[in-house]
């Protein structure tokens, strides 16, 4: 079991493993536990080898309750009249860390294969480009090649399908079939977006736009607009907003996106890849959502080191 000490600044100390923990329900099977204030203790496990579980309680006491966290968000813990604990965003990502790093992978390997073979074949078909053959990596292969791009298309389809997620799925197509060459995860980050339920998003991101280049007037344009999706251009970038309704989701109300791209990636989207203004919106998001699957999926230790290393063969 691996073991933490939470500190006054609300960070964390890694402490020798254990092998068990007094006090702690037999039933847990903790994998992580962090020692906490006032004789409390976090306790990390898993469910069908694969999914995280977190507890917390008291030493000794048989009433614990359950606690989710979320990447890059910090948690506070509630203990009435003794006062609450304070963790850092730092420290429950070292937490999660700590605990996905022993757990399997959520997905499918085969399936999310199968369908990421079956988006590159259709992407080089008719064209000049040969198709490719995916492989694990680490086969030793003469001429192997690791490829960045590849792997991120793969865990954000297998995060996708996983949680069924059709839509995100949907984009995550677009992207790979219509605009891979341009968004390319091995040398580009996503372009930064918003998402708001209002026709603006709050007060702070519109001083970031106005400091951008982009007038009051022009955004002003944005509240009174209907128009779908609607751009705006301003000295060296344009803004795009497309509002986006869900289709898996009856009557859900609409939501506000807004995309900033540079004018080489704005022409590059529209012009080489030939995408219409609501398709590069959808791309963009679908290559978002694949970098930040990966992200995530990067914390199961033995996908990292294992099945996340995907090579390209080309035919």
């Amino acid at each position: 079991m691996r073991l933490f000490e939470f500190m006054s600044s609300g960070e964390i100390v890694r402490l020798p493993d254990s092998d068990v923990l007094p006090g702690i329900p037999l039933e847990f099977s903790p994998l992580v536990a962090l020692l906490m204030p006032f004789n409390r203790v976090l306790i990390g496990s898993s469910f069908r080898e694969s999914y995280e579980v977190w507890r917390w309680g008291k030493i000794g006491s048989a009433q614990w309750s359950e606690v989710a966290f979320c990447r890059n968000e910090p948690k506070v813990f509630d203990l009435g009249l003794l006062g609450k604990v304070f963790l850092t965003k730092e420290s429950v990502n070292a937490l999660r860390k700590g605990l996905l790093e022993l757990l399997e992978p959520i997905g499918d390997h085969e399936t999310t294969i199968s369908v990421l073979q079956s988006i590159m074949r259709k992407r080089t078909a008719g064209s000049e480009k040969k198709s490719v053959l995916l492989r694990p990596y680490g086969n030793n292969l003469e001429g192997n090649i690791k490829d960045v791009t590849v792997e991120t298309a793969y865990w954000g389809l297998r995060w996708a399908l996983h949680w069924n997620l059709s839509e995100s799925l949907t984009r995550m197509k677009i992207w790979l079939s219509r605009a891979i060459d341009v968004l390319d995860p091995s040398f580009l980050s996503p372009p930064p977006m918003w998402f708001s339920l209002s026709k603006l998003p709050d007060d702070q991101v519109l001083r970031e736009w106005e400091e951008s280049g982009f007038v009051a007037d022009q955004l002003r344009h944005f509240e009174l607009s209907d128009s779908n999706p609607t751009v705006i251009k301003g000295s060296d970038m344009y803004l795009l907003r497309y509002i986006y309704r869900f289709k898996d989701v009856f009557e859900a109300q609409p939501l506000y996106t807004w995309l900033i791209l540079n004018m080489p990636l704005w022409e590059d989207l529209r012009t080489k890849c030939l995408l219409s203004l609501s398709e590069v919106l959808l791309a963009c998001w679908g290559f978002r959502e694949a970098v930040e699957a990966t992200d995530e999926m990067m914390l199961y230790g033995k996908s990292a080191r294992e099945m996340g290393n995907l090579i390209v063969i080309t035919q």
